[in-house]
């Protein structure tokens, strides 16, 4: 039977008001996109839905407020705590998320997980290379440490006397004052080549990267002597990031966790065997069934984004995801059955679709006319 569309206001900014958290703007994009077929949009609803981290939350007066927020370690800033007790109703992705909401706030919280557009990520099948070709090794990210980029760079380390092993890694980068920094970058290569020190200017060359300066927006090799290594910083197409997955033998996410996991779900749609932790978000549709899953340990680390407030994160094994590279290398139609499997379980269950089917089940459910019920 069908019911009739609710009224909400969605109150989430234009998505290029998220700043550079790709995750949320990109869950923004298509949670309002599919949430369409349940909700009438109109600033006149009495029921408000903000996407954003609980930071910057700012509930709509008189209004019945849903925040959507996630977090990633197991320490809470205060000013995302402000936030997540300044909502009426706090959704989040994953079970992670729940439990360490419930222990810090008095507001109700309930999940709803996030997904893929289904039809634009097929399974593809893949195959060992053949004669001259690479084994592709994916990483996708912003360049920073929770996002596994220390541990990719001890992984290059290692791989560089493979030559048949590409790693490649894909972000992008902000493009203030593009110019100088490409010829910076470039200077850098020239003497990482002429220099006995390569290794570790190799690794300040990377770890120079982070600075949100570059502006780079081009395909470019900055591997210097190590030649199996791609940086590539475009800014793809919707179509083009899909055949960068289906480019990849295998897909690797050494992260220090996930509000959600987005790219690593993206590659599990394609098919694509995959490393990662199963701590954190990742551990509600990653596991050892459909990938290959890498120790951690608890560290206590500093948040720059929160007064470098004191945190526990998760820190990947390096020699776990190094472990489990040539596991995937050396086993790889056992690799590929599992690639199989994430597909499948990921297109059934994590979608957008289901992901708006459940929001407005939620909304139903807790707002205070009991819309439907």
């Amino acid at each position: 039977m069908n019911q009739e569309k609710i009224k909400v206001f969605w109150a989430t900014p234009d998505t290029s008001l998220l700043g550079n958290a790709l995750g949320y703007a990109t869950h923004n994009k298509f949670m309002k996109k599919f949430c369409e077929k349940y909700f009438e949009y109109t600033q006149e609803a009495d029921i408000a839905i903000t996407i954003t981290p609980a930071n910057f939350f700012i509930p709509v007066p008189g209004k019945f407020n849903i925040l959507f927020t996630m977090w990633e370690t197991l320490d809470i800033p205060n000013e995302y705590i402000i936030g997540l007790d300044r909502a009426d109703l706090i959704v989040v992705p994953c079970r992670f998320c729940k439990d360490l909401f419930k222990g810090i706030t008095e507001t109700p919280v309930v999940i709803c997980n996030e997904g893929i557009v289904s039809e634009s990520y097929p399974f593809y099948q893949r195959r060992l290379p053949k004669n001259e070709e690479k084994f592709r090794f994916l990483w996708v990210g912003a360049p920073n440490p929770r996002k596994g980029f220390p541990v990719l760079l001890e992984a290059i380390k290692f791989f560089e006397k493979y030559p048949r092993v590409e790693i490649y890694l894909k972000t992008t980068f902000q493009k203030p004052d593009r110019a100088e920094w490409v010829k910076k970058l470039w200077h850098g290569r020239k003497q990482m080549r002429s220099t006995t020190q390569g290794k570790e200017d190799f690794k300040n060359m990377f770890s120079r990267m982070k600075d949100p300066r570059f502006g780079l927006e081009e395909k470019v090799d900055i591997s210097g002597m190590h030649n199996n290594v791609v940086m590539d910083t475009r800014r793809l197409s919707f179509d083009e990031l899909i055949e960068l997955y289906n480019s990849a033998h295998c897909f690797v996410l050494p992260h220090c966790g996930e509000g959600w996991g987005l790219t690593l779900n993206e590659a599990m749609a394609t098919g694509a065997p995959c490393i990662s932790g199963e701590y954190t978000a990742c551990g509600d549709f990653f596991d050892n069934e459909v990938g290959f899953p890498i120790g951690y340990e608890l560290k206590e680390s500093k948040i720059a984004n929160y007064g470098n407030m004191k945190s526990r994160i998760f820190v990947p094994s390096v020699q776990d995801t190094i472990q489990q590279m040539i596991n995937v290398i050396q086993n790889y139609e056992y690799a590929l059955s599992k690639g199989k499997k994430a597909s499948e379980r990921v297109h059934k269950r994590y979608t957008w679709d289901r992901a708006a089917s459940r929001l407005d089940d939620i909304v139903r459910k807790y707002s205070p006319q009991r819309v439907g019920v």
